[in-house]
Protein backbone atom coordinates (compact mmCIF):
# COMPACT_ATOMS: atom_id res chain seq x y z
CA UNK A 1 0.00 0.00 0.00
CA UNK A 2 1.86 2.63 -1.29
CA UNK A 3 1.97 6.65 -0.52
CA UNK A 4 1.06 9.24 -3.10
CA UNK A 5 3.86 10.71 -5.08
CA UNK A 6 4.14 13.45 -8.09
CA UNK A 7 2.77 11.13 -10.33
CA UNK A 8 0.17 11.65 -12.69
CA UNK A 9 -1.79 8.50 -12.78
CA UNK A 10 -5.68 9.13 -11.51
CA UNK A 11 -6.64 7.69 -8.50
CA UNK A 12 -9.83 5.57 -8.68
CA UNK A 13 -12.49 5.28 -6.33
CA UNK A 14 -13.41 1.48 -5.70
CA UNK A 15 -16.76 0.29 -4.12
CA UNK A 16 -16.28 -3.17 -2.00
CA UNK A 17 -19.19 -5.63 -1.00
CA UNK A 18 -20.20 -5.23 2.18
CA UNK A 19 -17.69 -5.94 4.91
CA UNK A 20 -15.29 -6.95 2.56
CA UNK A 21 -12.76 -3.89 1.97
CA UNK A 22 -9.58 -5.89 3.86
CA UNK A 23 -10.28 -8.71 1.07
CA UNK A 24 -10.19 -6.39 -1.57
CA UNK A 25 -7.51 -4.24 -0.64
CA UNK A 26 -5.41 -7.36 -0.66
CA UNK A 27 -6.77 -8.65 -4.23
CA UNK A 28 -5.98 -5.56 -5.70
CA UNK A 29 -2.45 -5.14 -4.28
CA UNK A 30 -1.88 -8.65 -5.31
CA UNK A 31 -2.67 -8.08 -8.92
CA UNK A 32 -0.09 -5.16 -8.43
CA UNK A 33 -2.40 -1.99 -7.98
CA UNK A 34 -1.40 0.93 -5.02
CA UNK A 35 -4.03 0.42 -2.71
CA UNK A 36 -5.14 2.92 -0.23
CA UNK A 37 -7.89 2.12 2.38
CA UNK A 38 -8.26 5.09 4.48
CA UNK A 39 -8.31 3.67 8.60
CA UNK A 40 -9.43 5.00 11.82
CA UNK A 41 -9.44 3.64 15.32
CA UNK A 42 -12.62 2.50 16.74
CA UNK A 43 -14.41 0.75 19.38
CA UNK A 44 -15.34 -2.99 18.72
CA UNK A 45 -16.30 -5.97 20.91
CA UNK A 46 -14.50 -4.96 23.43
CA UNK A 47 -11.49 -3.85 22.05
CA UNK A 48 -9.57 -0.56 20.28
CA UNK A 49 -8.95 -1.75 16.29
CA UNK A 50 -8.69 -0.44 12.80
CA UNK A 51 -11.78 0.07 10.76
CA UNK A 52 -12.75 1.75 7.32
CA UNK A 53 -13.48 5.72 7.30
CA UNK A 54 -15.59 5.00 4.06
CA UNK A 55 -17.21 1.92 5.12
CA UNK A 56 -17.72 0.05 1.81
CA UNK A 57 -15.27 2.31 -0.40
CA UNK A 58 -10.86 2.77 -1.10
CA UNK A 59 -8.73 3.67 -3.91
CA UNK A 60 -6.66 2.58 -6.35
CA UNK A 61 -4.50 3.39 -8.60
CA UNK A 62 -2.92 1.27 -11.63
CA UNK A 63 0.65 0.28 -11.02
CA UNK A 64 1.83 2.26 -14.59
CA UNK A 65 0.16 3.78 -18.15
CA UNK A 66 -1.30 0.77 -19.67
CA UNK A 67 -2.74 -1.07 -16.82
CA UNK A 68 -5.84 -1.60 -16.49
CA UNK A 69 -8.53 -1.01 -14.69
CA UNK A 70 -10.68 -3.50 -15.93
CA UNK A 71 -10.03 -6.70 -13.85
CA UNK A 72 -11.31 -4.46 -10.62
CA UNK A 73 -14.31 -5.24 -11.49
CA UNK A 74 -14.39 -9.05 -11.40
CA UNK A 75 -11.97 -9.47 -7.88
CA UNK A 76 -13.14 -11.02 -4.95
CA UNK A 77 -13.89 -8.44 -2.16
CA UNK A 78 -14.70 -5.70 -5.35
CA UNK A 79 -18.37 -4.54 -5.93
CA UNK A 80 -17.15 -2.47 -8.98
CA UNK A 81 -15.22 1.27 -9.54
CA UNK A 82 -17.59 4.05 -8.90
CA UNK A 83 -19.36 5.86 -12.14
CA UNK A 84 -20.38 8.92 -13.37
CA UNK A 85 -22.01 7.57 -16.01
CA UNK A 86 -19.67 5.72 -18.19
CA UNK A 87 -16.41 7.29 -16.46
CA UNK A 88 -14.51 5.89 -13.33
CA UNK A 89 -14.93 8.31 -10.45
CA UNK A 90 -11.19 9.65 -9.55
CA UNK A 91 -10.04 11.54 -6.27
CA UNK A 92 -7.63 14.79 -7.21
CA UNK A 93 -4.80 14.94 -5.42
CA UNK A 94 -5.46 17.83 -3.20
CA UNK A 95 -8.28 16.06 -1.73
CA UNK A 96 -6.71 12.82 -1.31
CA UNK A 97 -3.89 14.50 0.51
CA UNK A 98 -6.50 15.92 2.99
CA UNK A 99 -7.91 12.70 3.60
CA UNK A 100 -4.72 11.33 4.55
CA UNK A 101 -3.96 14.03 6.90
CA UNK A 102 -7.37 13.23 8.38
CA UNK A 103 -6.55 9.28 8.02
CA UNK A 104 -3.11 10.03 10.28
CA UNK A 105 -5.52 12.12 12.79
CA UNK A 106 -8.02 9.59 13.69
CA UNK A 107 -5.58 6.71 13.38
CA UNK A 108 -3.66 7.88 16.45
CA UNK A 109 -6.74 9.03 17.89
CA UNK A 110 -6.66 9.11 22.02
CA UNK A 111 -9.13 6.30 23.24
CA UNK A 112 -11.22 8.69 24.97
CA UNK A 113 -12.56 10.43 21.78
CA UNK A 114 -13.53 7.07 20.46
CA UNK A 115 -14.43 5.45 23.99
CA UNK A 116 -18.60 3.95 24.35
CA UNK A 117 -17.74 5.30 27.84
CA UNK A 118 -17.69 9.02 28.73
CA UNK A 119 -17.08 11.00 31.81
CA UNK A 120 -20.85 10.91 34.09
CA UNK A 121 -21.69 7.54 32.28
CA UNK A 122 -23.20 5.13 34.56
CA UNK A 123 -21.31 1.76 34.16
CA UNK A 124 -21.65 -2.17 34.84
CA UNK A 125 -18.96 -4.23 35.80
CA UNK A 126 -19.15 -7.19 33.83
CA UNK A 127 -16.57 -9.28 34.46
CA UNK A 128 -13.81 -9.71 37.52
CA UNK A 129 -13.74 -9.78 41.01
CA UNK A 130 -16.32 -6.43 41.18
CA UNK A 131 -18.67 -8.06 38.42
CA UNK A 132 -22.23 -6.73 38.88
CA UNK A 133 -21.30 -3.62 40.64
CA UNK A 134 -22.15 -0.20 39.44
CA UNK A 135 -20.34 2.77 39.22
CA UNK A 136 -20.62 6.56 37.41
CA UNK A 137 -17.30 7.45 35.03
CA UNK A 138 -15.03 9.39 36.38
CA UNK A 139 -12.46 9.77 33.74
CA UNK A 140 -11.61 7.83 30.54
CA UNK A 141 -7.58 7.27 29.44
CA UNK A 142 -5.38 5.14 27.47
CA UNK A 143 -8.29 2.11 26.93
CA UNK A 144 -8.33 2.31 31.00
CA UNK A 145 -11.77 3.83 32.63
CA UNK A 146 -11.87 5.08 36.37
CA UNK A 147 -15.27 4.25 38.04
CA UNK A 148 -16.46 6.24 40.77
CA UNK A 149 -18.00 3.42 43.11
CA UNK A 150 -19.30 3.22 46.86
CA UNK A 151 -17.93 0.08 48.33
CA UNK A 152 -18.13 -0.47 52.16
CA UNK A 153 -19.69 2.47 52.46
CA UNK A 154 -17.19 4.60 51.27
CA UNK A 155 -16.65 6.42 48.11
CA UNK A 156 -14.01 5.41 46.02
CA UNK A 157 -12.20 5.31 42.58
CA UNK A 158 -11.46 2.37 40.33
CA UNK A 159 -9.31 1.73 37.35
CA UNK A 160 -10.96 -0.86 35.37
CA UNK A 161 -9.75 -2.16 31.72
CA UNK A 162 -12.52 -1.08 29.05
CA UNK A 163 -13.23 -4.70 28.18
CA UNK A 164 -14.73 -5.21 32.05
CA UNK A 165 -17.65 -2.20 31.40
CA UNK A 166 -20.76 -1.86 30.10
CA UNK A 167 -22.77 1.21 29.94
CA UNK A 168 -26.09 0.55 31.83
Amino acid sequence: MDHINDDKRPWYVCHTKPKQEFRAAENLDRQGYQIWLPQMRAWQRKKSVLIPMFPRYMFLRPAHEQHSIAPVRSTLGVFGLVRFGTEPATIRDPTLQSLRALEEKLRAAEFASFSPFKQGDQVLIVDGPFKGLEGIVSKVAEERVSVLMTLLGRERSLDFPAALLKVS
